[in-house]
């Protein structure tokens, strides 16, 4: 039994606030024991539906019940909580990446420092270092794939092991234009969707898109940097703005060089593959899965050869 004066500390998800006439109004939090409580927020305070906030509170008597009274909101993300931590957390509110987040960042950087054109490889880690932060956080769509936290770091982690194949069969390529344009096709999808949490599309990427954004985002630094007239700069742009390959599905241009055309197969394939086994992973031996859309709406075939 509660008893009033006692403090707490914990994190919990806001599941849904409620009205109130008083100088407190209460809100639905699902806490990290996965119990559900309502506690208290001063009116003048501020919290978002779905997103983790850190709570000390004390126990107060408000109609007959005991409350709890927020003394303290914070977002997690004001929180200095290390990455293991964090990941804890956001695997347990929410739909997250099958992956180790410290792994994949760790490959990511180690592919990122590899570069060795010089103009490539400015661009990019200040790009990088700008954003990783959300980066890491973001997925890399609402629903058709990969549409869960650290959705945007996985599917980016898988390509450029993917491309690590095509490097061996096509020498012609140039892994420095790759390895860059795969880290970069993406990374404004955080400014595309709202948050990282339930996302949804702004207006800025209803009306823009993660590709404009992404050309932009490169002129931008590239400028800062001094190589707004290099080369590698238009050649990064031509690849943002070309991973897409049509036009209806947001590319205004086709790709026109090799590395570009690599990275928009590489791109194909892990987003529809990725949404495939995971349909397939729900579905028993024997059976086929329901209709997907991202593979034209076609149902597959679970055989009993299909890996676990």
């Amino acid at each position: 039994m509660l008893e009033v004066g006692n403090k707490f500390s914990f994190y919990g998800k806001i599941l849904q606030r409620n009205n109130s006439t008083y100088d407190t109004y209460p809100v639905n939090v699902e806490t990290e024991k996965q119990e559900n409580v309502i506690v208290r927020i001063p009116e003048d305070l501020e919290i978002s539906i779905n997103k983790i906030y850190f709570f000390e509170t004390e126990t107060i008597q408000f109609k007959d019940k005991v409350h709890y009274l927020a003394k303290s909101v914070k977002l997690l993300g004001e929180m200095n909580e290390n990455d293991a931590r964090k990941e804890e957390l956001l695997k347990l509110f929410y739909h997250y990446a099958p992956v180790e987040i410290e792994k994949i960042k760790k490959d990511i950087e180690e592919t990122i420092n590899s570069i060795k054109n010089k103009v490539l490889k400015d661009i990019t880690q200040d790009i990088y270092n700008e954003h990783k932060e959300d980066f890491y956080l973001y997925p890399a769509a609402t629903k058709f794939h990969h549409a869960y936290i650290s959705g945007l770091a996985y599917h980016t982690h898988s390509m450029l092991r993917l491309a690590k194949g095509f490097f061996d069969v096509y020498p012609f390529l140039n892994e420095d234009l790759v390895n860059a344009g795969i880290v970069l096709h993406d990374i404004c999808k955080i400014f595309e969707f709202d948050s990282y949490e339930g996302s949804e599309y702004t207006i800025k990427g209803k009306l823009i898109g993660h590709i404009t954004m992404g050309a932009s985002l490169i002129d931008q630094v590239a400028t800062k940097l001094g190589y707004q007239d290099e080369e590698e700069t238009m050649l990064l742009q031509h690849i943002i703005i070309s991973h897409h390959y049509y036009g209806n599905f947001g590319s205004p241009r086709k790709p026109n060089i090799a590395e570009a055309l690599i990275i928009h197969f590489i791109d194909n394939i892990d987003s529809k593959t990725t949404v495939l086994g995971e349909e397939l992973n729900i579905v028993e031996t024997g059976h086929l899965t329901s209709s997907i859309g991202v593979l034209e709406r076609e149902r597959y075939y679970k055989h009993k050869l299909t890996n676990e």
